[in-house]
């Protein structure tokens, strides 16, 4: 992977839209699907793929440093891979979920790095960050929102996979998952991330951020509402 890689499309958006995420229309691999391995660079500039994770099942979040949901999920995630050590836990890192002026749509690959290196530095996330390539080419198969979630098993199946994650719901369904019980009528809602938490992330996008933020909450909440029923 060319660490000079510019962007060729329009996947990294400049301003967040509520419009840009759908909860109901899920275009992302299904449970039961075979997984698409991807040659990626971890934050040491290391070329590692989804298989190489793969000795153990796999629980895959995509992230951003200025997306709300995956930075309150850190330290869960985290407390939750100590509670698992039966599962590898990786973060495909994606497209800024909410860009600004700080931290601004990825223009090439070697931003699109120092982004995921300060994610790791500034929520102190431990996991393995793998940066997906400059135009989402893994993003575009794992469904192109924000802050979905796949458990992977080790021949490649999807086990489990949901739009958005919930750490106050992903502990059953690893519990269930390891005692090979189904999962499908457990409760999994999209997860709501808490003010504080969206303050200081969309801050940290800069003011930009927190204004197209604003703006476009009242769509936000609606689909969040829409989704909760879904789910």
């Amino acid at each position: 992977m060319e660490t000079k890689q510019k962007a060729k499309n329009a996947y990294n958006y400049p301003n967040f839209k509520a419009k840009f995420y759908q909860f109901k229309d899920f275009e992302g691999l299904k449970e039961g699907d075979t997984y698409r391995d991807f040659e990626l660079q971890d934050t040491q500039g290391k070329k590692r793929n989804l298989s190489d994770f793969l000795d153990k099942p796999l629980v895959l979040e995509m992230g951003s440093i200025t997306c709300p949901m995956y930075a309150g999920h850190v330290t869960p995630m985290q407390e939750i891979a100590e509670k698992y050590p039966e599962f590898n836990f990786v973060v495909l890192y994606v497209r800024e979920a909410h860009p600004g002026n700080n931290i601004s749509c990825h223009k090439d690959f070697d931003g699109k790095m120092a982004a995921a290196k300060e994610a790791a530095r500034f929520y102190d996330d431990r996991r393995t960050l793998l940066v997906d390539d400059i135009d989402g080419e893994a993003h575009e198969v794992y469904g192109k929102l924000p802050n979905s979630v796949y458990v992977i098993d080790t021949d490649g199946t999807i086990l489990f996979v949901k739009p958005w994650n919930n750490t106050d719901y992903l502990e059953d369904i690893l519990s269930n998952l390891l005692q090979k019980k189904p999962t499908e009528d457990l409760k999994f809602r999209p997860a709501k991330p808490g003010l504080g938490q969206s303050f200081t992330t969309l801050l940290k996008g800069g003011w930009v951020s927190l204004y197209d933020f604003i703006v476009e909450l009242p769509g936000l909440l609606w689909k969040h509402w829409k989704a909760g029923n879904l789910y």
